[in-house]
C-alpha cells in the first residue's frame, strides 16, 4: 500500500493504528465532534477488519477471498477516518490528538492551501458497454481543465439504484487525480441508474462542498 500519512505504510503498523484510533476517537467523540453515524459506520468495519486481517495474513489461512475482504475492509477503514479527520474543530483539538492520531499541525500550510471553497460538477459518458468515464470542471472554471490550484483529488462517491439522501447512502469510488475517470460494473448492474457525487480533496487532505449530483443508465 503506498504510503499515505497520516497512516502507517505497513499492514501489520496499520492494524496497531486502527486498534488505538478507532478507541481513542471512540472515547473523544464528542470533544473532536465525531457523529454518531461516522463512529458507528466505524466500529461495525473495525470489528470486520479485525476478523478477516488475522485471517488473510496467515499463509496457513490465507485465500484470495480474504484478501479482497480484507482489501475492502482497509479501504473502507481509511475513508471512514479520513472523512471524520476532515471535519475536526481543529480549535479544539490538543497535542495529544495530533500524536495520538499521527496527524500533524498544519499551521502556515493550511492557511496558504485553505479549505476547497469550489465544487466539481461531474459529467458522464455513458456509450459504453458496463463502464462510465467521468470528467469533472470546477465550478468557478472557465473551461474544462486541469484541478483548481491546491487540489489533489477528486473524490468520487456513488449509488446504485434509488437516488441518494445522504453521504451514508454512498459507496466510495475513488480519490480521481486525472480524468476522464473509468468506472467499471458487472453485468448484473446492465440498465439500472448509477448516481454519482464529487468533491474536491487539497494538498492538506481537507475536503470541500459536494457539487451537483450527475446521473447515468449503465449500458449493457
Amino acid at each position: 500500500m503506498p504510503k499515505r500519512l497520516p497512516f502507517p505504510s505497513e499492514e501489520d503498523k496499520l492494524h496497531t493504528y486502527f486498534e488505538v484510533g478507532v478507541q481513542y476517537l471512540q472515547d473523544n467523540q464528542t470533544r473532536l465532534g465525531v457523529s454518531d453515524e461516522d463512529l458507528i459506520a466505524l466500529l461495525d468495519e473495525h470489528d470486520i477488519w479485525k476478523l478477516v486481517y488475522p485471517a488473510a495474513s496467515e499463509e496457513a489461512t490465507s485465500t484470495i477471498t480474504l484478501v479482497k475482504k480484507k482489501n475492502t475492509s482497509l479501504k473502507n477503514m481509511l475513508v471512514i477516518m479520513r472523512r471524520i479527520y476532515a471535519d475536526f474543530p481543529k480549535s479544539k483539538m490538543t497535542q495529544t490528538d495530533y500524536d495520538t492520531l499521527g496527524m500533524t499541525q498544519r499551521g502556515d500550510s493550511q492557511t496558504k492551501n485553505p479549505k476547497p471553497k469550489t465544487w466539481p460538477i461531474p459529467t458522464i459518458d455513458s456509450g459504453g458497454r458496463l463502464v462510465h468515464f467521468i470528467s469533472f470542471m470546477d465550478s468557478k472554471a472557465e473551461a474544462a481543465s486541469a484541478k483548481p490550484d491546491g487540489i489533489k483529488s477528486c473524490q468520487l462517491w456513488m449509488c446504485i439504484g434509488d437516488e441518494p439522501k445522504r453521504v451514508e447512502d454512498l459507496t466510495f469510488v475513488g480519490n480521481c487525480t486525472k480524468w476522464p475517470y473509468k468506472v467499471e460494473f458487472s453485468g448484473e448492474n446492465a440498465g439500472k441508474m448509477v448516481h454519482y457525487w464529487a468533491r474536491w480533496e487539497n494538498t492538506t487532505a481537507q475536503v470541500g462542498e459536494w457539487g451537483p449530483a450527475a446521473s447515468a443508465t449503465i449500458g449493457g
